[in-house]
């Protein structure tokens, strides 16, 4: 009776553990994008201000004739603000495109807390990978030249974003 207790007890917090990543993915998804930036497959972007959308620098073969497509499925024209090659980054404009930036996480990251790496690399909505914040550290020298002044490295599998702010 007690070992059924505590199998019991054990899926409980399982289920709740995940339907709370799940809450979570389905929170940020509506601040996730598809970037029209290549010829192949898009790319996924964060809207982390208003109409203001970050994306990887290599999505971008080009700075004009750019798009974003939406949560809701809305094909918005896209203005190129800014590429950093060194860093992987690079900036978008989207007006009047009534786009709700991510809130940032309420706390500061630790080692060994879980994380959800989450992206929009489709249009059948967003994915997401799990694990765990393994290092936080800076600066760090990248192999393209910057120094990066903070970062959070994670073994997530399917992306993997690094949050930095670039002191080069």
């Amino acid at each position: 009776m007690v070992m059924e207790q505590q199998t019991n007890s054990t899926a409980n917090v399982l289920r709740a553990l995940s339907n709370q990543m799940a809450d979570a993915v389905e929170r940020v998804s509506s601040g996730l994008v598809l970037v029209n930036g290549r010829q192949r497959q898009p790319g996924s972007g964060i809207v982390y201000a208003p109409d203001l959308i970050l994306t990887a620098d290599h999505v971008l073969e080009r700075e004009d004739d750019l798009s974003v497509q939406t949560h809701d499925k809305r094909t918005l024209a896209a203005q190129f603000v800014g590429r950093d090659p060194a860093s992987d980054l690079a900036v978008l404009r989207v007006a009047e495109g009534g786009l709700t930036p991510v809130v940032a996480a309420g706390q500061a990251a630790r080692v060994g807390q879980l994380t959800l790496a989450v992206g929009r690399a489709s249009d059948e909505g967003p994915m997401a990978s799990s694990g765990v914040i393994s290092s936080i550290g800076g600066p760090l020298r990248t192999g393209r030249g910057v120094t990066l002044e903070r970062y959070i490295r994670t073994d997530a599998n399917t992306l993997s974003w690094l949050l930095w702010r670039s002191t080069d």
